[in-house]
């Protein structure tokens, strides 16, 4: 484990309510660099030495989290915009210790990581059948902020972050609309790999190969189809690029899919018993949310429906701000908005939709997506919510509001 200390003074003429507001953007970056642990922030007590005014404290698992959130654009841009013109002085250290899991003895200030079976780390990808790749491409590009890195007349790779691609489009001239044939999940390791197989296949699932693009770029893997026919890719080692794009206006991360089923209790025992993703919260009657080993709020969610699709997928942009700018280029091009802002309940995130039918599934852009703490991840329990709209949007004024879903 690598532990990261930051402590640091204002400059004396910064005021109060200024150092309010950059303290408070601190407190937000749990959220948005999910590799971050046991994160905690405080003004300094000690009586002996007042050099610095406040120490903010987080844990990463690798020295590669720790370079990751270091060398992030969101990272740089806030030092480069608000913390330097703001701080007088400031330390920073760096160290590593050894991580105690899974035996963790009581008050040693770090969370013990459960025997239980655990699940896929976190979505990477969805696999898109389109009818005109090119206007799936710009799409993507101009509406969404994603990068294209590869493509021929067949298929198209488009990437978010530094992970491989986190769209596959393949040509389907033959289709009218847009049709999400796959989602690709990373794994933690080789073990947990051969555990997550072994449970497909003792629960009477024909085990697949990985499409035949996908396997160079991972180190294994396998694919299973969940009860509606979705396959679902599982792999280690997904390829990175050394720095992400360098686009100002992008997602960081593919978040999850929402998936609309005929089959809604088989496809939870499915996602739970077989797969291991763990409740986060439900809608009762309507809506789960399952999250996976990355800790956000969920990176899949199914609702009971008279009708199977992938009904959205959903990016984490880098602020609210980015999340406004790309609503108002959906409004300057006319991009249909099929739901609009947003602040949802369960995930805490506030975001918009597009729909175009040809592309596939609405796009869902947000900002400040829910990411459980360690401890949290261990011992949440699932709220059971009624299917209320203020249970999906808290801006909803009154229970019979069902108005922009």
């Amino acid at each position: 484990m690598i532990r990261h200390t930051l402590a640091f003074t204002f400059k004396d003429d910064v005021p109060e309510e200024v150092r309010a507001s950059v303290l408070a953007r601190l407190a937000t970056f749990p959220s948005r660099y999910p590799a971050m642990r046991d994160w905690s922030l405080g003004e300094n007590v000690s009586t002996r030495d007042s050099t610095f005014a406040h120490c903010m404290s987080v844990d990463f698992a690798t020295h590669d989290d720790l370079r990751a959130y270091l060398s992030s654009d969101s990272h740089e841009g806030f030092v480069r915009e608000t913390w330097r013109p703001l701080i007088a002085r400031q330390a920073i250290v760096s160290y590593e210790y050894p991580d105690r899991s899974p035996a963790t003895p009581r008050g040693t200030g770090e969370t013990a990581r459960s025997p239980r079976p655990r699940g896929p780390y976190g979505m990477e990808y969805a696999r898109i059948e389109v009818p005109d790749l090119r206007a799936a491409i710009e799409f993507l590009e101009y509406h969404v902020g994603l990068q294209l890195e590869a493509h021929t007349e067949e298929y198209a790779y488009l990437r978010a972050d530094v992970e491989h691609h986190s769209i596959e489009l393949i040509g389907a001239p033959e289709r009218e609309y847009g049709h999400t044939t796959a989602v690709g999940y990373s794994v933690e390791n080789g073990d947990v790999l051969e555990q997550l197989r072994k449970r497909v296949a003792d629960a009477g699932h024909e085990v697949l190969d990985l499409a035949e693009r996908q396997r160079p770029l991972c180190d294994e893997g396998f694919a299973v189809c969940d009860p509606n026919g979705l396959i679902v890719e599982l792999f280690t080692g997904f390829q990175e690029y050394a720095e992400p794009p360098h686009i100002e206006i992008r997602p960081l991360d593919l978040v999850h899919p929402f998936i609309a089923t005929t089959k809604y209790q088989e496809s939870l025992d499915f996602y739970t018993n077989v797969l291991n993703f763990l409740p986060s919260d439900q809608i009762v009657g309507s809506t789960t949310f399952l999250r996976c080993e990355d800790r956000y709020h969920h990176s899949l969610a199914l609702q009971d429906n008279k009708e199977y699709y992938v009904a959205h997928l959903c990016f984490a942009m880098k602020s609210l701000d980015h999340v406004m700018r790309m609503r108002a280029r959906a409004l300057y091009k006319g991009a249909p908005i099929a739901s609009d802002i947003v602040n949802h309940s369960a995930s805490t995130s506030i975001a918009f939709y597009m729909h175009d039918r040809r592309f596939g599934p609405r796009f869902e852009l947000c900002d400040s997506h829910r990411v459980f703490t360690p401890e949290e991840h261990e011992t949440h329990r699932a709220r059971r919510m009624p299917a209320d709209p203020r249970n999906i949007d808290v801006w909803r004024p009154a229970s019979d509001d069902w108005g922009r879903f």
